[in-house]
């Protein structure tokens, strides 16, 4: 049994490294990245996880090679790169313009400070008349706080590992701080303020990578149950006769 764990582990493992490389070269030069990919090994092999892990991953890099501002695309082109996997993905797809780079790099502590810190309440009495409440976004909210439900309860101890990955994960994804802070508060309050749309297919691709972390932790049969049950429990809401919650499938 052990063997048969770690003959999965391994394939795993080298199956992914390959996309590790080239999310490596969205930031670092060819030979850079061949220099520091074994690193990512040590990561993996401490989780288990393909995605646990990356932020520090991410962030030693960064320091290592005196480019500690480009943390943030370094992880981005990482989530992306493993989410689209190595035979879809070239290596000019990954590349990330430093042109693009937002000016201020939020922390996972720093995002968590923020979102404590921020009241709905203030949200409502500065920003009432720029409230948007999406039918898209109604619908994902929904969704995503049944599918943190289900996850919760699942298994135990992944709920530990679940919050930091989706606060790591929102980092990563491309966008602005205004629609960052939208699902921070969601995921550390249950309730937000849509101040922010989306633009097509955004949601989609974070409930994909959401979905990704979730089958290498608890194995894709029982990632699929959680997906389904909570489609399924969406069916009947107000918010699916504005938005069908099969979209985000």
């Amino acid at each position: 049994m052990i063997n048969n764990q770690n003959s999965q582990l391994g394939t795993t493992q080298n199956s992914k490294q390959n996309s590790i490389y080239l999310g490596l070269q969205s930031v670092l030069t060819e030979k850079e990245a061949n220099e520091v990919i074994e690193k990512w090994s040590t990561y993996f092999k401490a989780t288990g996880s393909i995605f646990n892990g990356l932020n520090s991953f991410a962030k030693e890099v960064c320091q290592s090679y005196g480019i500690a501002d480009q943390q943030r695309d370094l992880l981005r082109a990482l989530h992306r790169a493993l989410l689209q996997g190595d035979s879809d993905l070239a290596s000019n797809e990954v590349k990330v313009s430093s042109r693009n780079k937002l000016p201020i790099e939020l922390t996972i502590e720093s995002a968590n400070e923020l979102s404590s810190e921020t009241d709905n309440s203030e949200f409502t009495a500065l920003l009432t008349n720029q409230v948007i409440n999406s039918p898209e976004f109604l619908t994902f909210q929904s969704l995503f706080l049944k599918i943190l439900d289900l996850l919760e309860k699942s298994e135990d101890g992944l709920s530990r590992k679940l919050n930091p990955f989706l606060i790591e994960l929102i980092h990563s994804m491309p966008w602005s701080e205004g629609q960052q802070n939208q699902v921070l508060s969601l995921i550390n309050t249950g309730k937000t303020i849509q101040l922010r749309n989306y633009k097509p297919d955004q949601l989609k691709s974070f409930l994909k990578h959401l979905r990704s972390w979730v089958e290498s932790e608890i194995g894709s049969t029982e990632a699929a149950q959680v997906m389904s049950s909570a489609i399924e429990a969406m069916k009947n809401q107000p918010e699916n006769l504005n938005y069908n919650v099969k979209k985000f499938l």
